[in-house]
């Protein structure tokens, strides 16, 4: 479920303590969620929606939650 996550951290060179301070969650708090070890909120996964839209992307809860991971362009 988080990979979607994960990947738009690496294509933005984003770690786990810049997304902690973006939601304002303990760095521990932020590697458990992206674990699958805790839930994420509705607010939180609007936050992360807003956050990497506002970097260029267009992505819904459900695109960034939910979605197939795209492919990396010349992957073929």
């Amino acid at each position: 479920m988080n990979r979607n996550i994960r990947a738009e951290m690496v294509r933005h060179g984003l770690t786990i303590e810049k997304m902690a301070k973006v939601m304002k969650a303990s760095t521990v708090t932020v590697s458990k969620k992206l674990n699958g070890r805790r839930p994420w909120t509705l607010a939180e996964a609007k936050m992360m929606v807003d956050f990497f839209n506002s970097m260029g992307g267009d992505h819904t809860i459900e695109s960034l939650f939910y979605g197939n991971v795209p492919e990396a362009v010349g992957s073929e």
